[in-house]
């Protein structure tokens, strides 16, 4: 697989999407980040639009988070 992220510009976006996530649940950035991009790997695989694909692994890996005991 390839980088995620296809501009510079796109990596900035879900890279404040990790840090918001990780502040607003209180973890650290390198779990989000972890959890964020696999759900954003699932995500892009049958993606015809990318425009929404933050708010969809970010609502992903909050619920997938909030399940498991921390």
């Amino acid at each position: 697989m390839g980088t995620l992220y296809a501009t510079a510009g796109e990596a900035a976006l879900h890279e404040a999407a990790i840090d918001a996530l990780a502040n607003e649940m209180h973890r650290p950035v390198a779990e989000i980040k972890t959890h964020y991009e696999r759900e954003m790997a699932q995500l892009q695989e049958g993606a015809k639009v990318r425009d929404f694909l933050s708010v969809c692994a970010t609502r992903r890996t909050r619920e997938t988070l909030r399940h498991t005991h921390h």
